[in-house]
């Protein structure tokens, strides 16, 4: 009996032992964990670098670059392997398809039909990434599908409202509206305003661009706006005295476009956290999509108050009604010359506040150390032992460099918040 019972106890362990390797065989292999981020950092340094060859491109066409870029290539990964939603390219799943290859196609696509002049550069690049890939029917499946996801983020983008968001605009003439600043105040720019019309852009998430629009500025003749007044003229100016030196090179610090500042430091984060391709992916695209509708919401907000910027108000402080303060017409910011485009909210406070609650909400915490360089300040590295505390000196740096009135910056950095908070909860989720 006790014979029989042990044979019967073995063969029942053999039993389940293979059923047990029989179901694991069945089971597909989850590729993703073990996907280096290598292909999806190179392109996405490839697209920093595209933008910074581009002459004179404001900030807000920028970050719409950076957010289809890193869309496109999320996309080609989540159509071979579905981990997340994806946003613009969804059932061409195909398991058997090339990650590298998904990506370096997806994002050599986007980046050329974006940036033509530069594609030669991007052909090479292509070269030399796919020739990487083993041959087969994988790579040639995974650059089918980096097609078809660069195609599908750009027909989704096409008739978005980017390309005929500059157009003239008719300047204010009363107290508080905003007119040209120097020197788009004269010959040869003639009162140039920058992209009016970037605010009735199409956002890439968000319900509308005044979804989360700030409350009206305050009134020029409040003691809020006397205070901000007198602030700025004393601690935005060029050689002033009461700003400090740490302030001075913050203010410098981050006159970085703000993506781009914030694209390095979730590249960073990328490495040090050992992120596999499909995290790196996600995690880009879903920063730069909310700093593409921050910018959109930020330019949404600045044409609906038209609210006129430091040195104007400085320079007619005489003339504004309001008895508290006290013109200078000589008066001059730090660092010259004001973007031209209205004061409230400002853009990069929205910037930063969407960038850092989208990298709070991935990483699940606020208390994330990192550093920070600029290419404002080569050489110059300031180290951050959380989000908001960068987002905060991105604020107020606005204010040292004597761009913005600090209720701008305050009221843009909780807007930003709002517009990350939203990106996060709503987009790219976890199948």
């Amino acid at each position: 009996m006790k014979k029989s019972f042990t044979y019967l106890f073995s063969m029942a362990i053999i039993l389940i032992s293979i059923a047990s390797c029989k179901k694991n065989k069945e089971e597909p292999i989850d590729t993703t964990i073990n996907y280096s981020a290598g292909m999806v950092l190179k392109w996405n340094e490839a697209g920093m670098q595209a933008v910074a060859k581009i002459k004179g491109a404001p900030p807000m066409s920028e970050s719409r670059i950076y957010a289809m870029l890193n869309l496109a290539m999320h996309d080609a990964l989540n159509n071979i392997v579905q981990k997340y939603d994806t946003y613009a390219l969804s059932g061409a799943a195909d398991k058997d398809a090339d990650p590298d290859a998904a990506v370096a196609q997806a994002a050599h696509d986007v980046l050329v039909s974006l940036l033509p002049a530069q594609q030669n550069t991007d052909d090479s690049l292509l070269t030399i990434c796919l020739a990487g890939v083993t041959a087969g029917s994988g790579k040639e499946k995974g650059i089918a599908m980096g097609k078809a996801a660069a195609k599908a983020m750009i027909d989704k983008r096409a008739n978005d409202g980017a390309a005929t968001a500059q157009y003239p605009f008719t300047p204010g003439t009363l107290p508080g509206e905003y007119r040209a600043t120097p020197p788009f105040d004269m010959p040869p720019f003639n009162g140039f305003v920058s992209l009016p019309g970037w605010g009735k852009v199409q956002p890439f998430s968000l319900a509308s661009a005044s979804q989360f629009r700030a409350a009206a500025p305050y009134s020029i003749n409040s003691l809020e706006y006397t205070t901000d007044f007198n602030e700025i003229k004393t601690m935005g100016c060029m050689g002033c005295t009461a700003r400090s030196a740490d302030q001075t090179q913050i203010g410098l610090f981050w006159l970085d476009n703000i993506p781009l500042s914030w694209n390095r430091i979730a590249r960073s984060l990328i490495v040090e956290k050992k992120l596999n391709g499909w995290k790196a992916a996600r995690m880009l695209a879903l920063l730069q999509m909310a700093e593409a509708d921050a910018n959109i919401s930020a330019f949404d907000g600045k044409f609906f108050y038209k609210f006129w910027r430091p040195i104007t108000a400085i320079r007619l402080g005489d003339l504004d009604g309001n008895p508290n303060t006290t013109g200078d017409a000589a008066w001059n910011l730090l660092a010259p010359p004001t973007p031209p485009a209205p004061d409230y909210p400002s853009n990069h406070a929205i910037d930063g506040g969407a960038a850092a609650e989208v990298l709070k909400s991935y990483f699940n915490t606020d208390a994330v150390s990192f550093s920070a360089s600029s290419n404002a300040l080569p050489g110059v590295t300031r180290n951050f032992n959380n989000f908001s505390d960068a987002a905060r000196e991105v604020s107020l740096s606005r204010i040292y460099v004597g761009f913005h009135f600090r209720n701008a910056v305050m009221e843009g950095e909780a807007q930003g918040r709002k517009v990350g908070n939203y990106i996060f909860e709503h987009c790219l989720k976890e199948k």
